[in-house]
Order: structure tokens, then sequence, then C-alpha cells
């Protein structure tokens, strides 16, 4: 059986602390509303599909897998 990798949870609010960006920040990085932004980093939606999952990352400077919590804590060697 394949492992399937799935995202649990979002960290972007820890990576917002993380890197030190801001709501505005991210808005003006975006161009998404400040409700929409507000919406995801106080998972009012947690449904983030992987365009704005990637716009987020993209806008931070920081990797997809940073953005969330995975269900598999470990990469598989190759």
């Amino acid at each position: 059986m394949k492992k399937q990798w799935k995202p649990i949870d979002s960290k972007l609010n820890q990576l917002m602390y993380e890197y030190d960006i801001t709501v505005n920040d991210l808005v003006k990085r975006t161009g998404y509303t400040k409700q929409r932004v507000n919406d995801y980093v106080n998972v009012i939606k947690s449904n983030m599909n992987i365009g704005t999952a990637m716009t987020f990352t993209d806008a931070i400077g920081c990797s997809m897998e940073e953005l969330y919590v995975w269900n598999h804590k470990e990469r598989r060697k190759p």
C-alpha cells in the first residue's frame, strides 16, 4: 500500500510569526482581501485549495511542505 501525503493543518499563522509577516503584508503581497486572509489565518476557512496555498507560500517565501502539518512525519529515502 502506497503512502498518500495529506495536509492535516495549515501553519499559516505560525509561519507569519516566524517570517515576521502581518495580515496587511499578505493582503499587499497576494491581492486577497483582508477578510479572506483573516479567514485563513484564523482557520475560519480550513479548505485552502492548491492555488491559494501556493499564493501564500510565494508571498511568505516558504515551501508548501512548511505551510502544512502533514500526515507523515518522515519522507521516504530514495
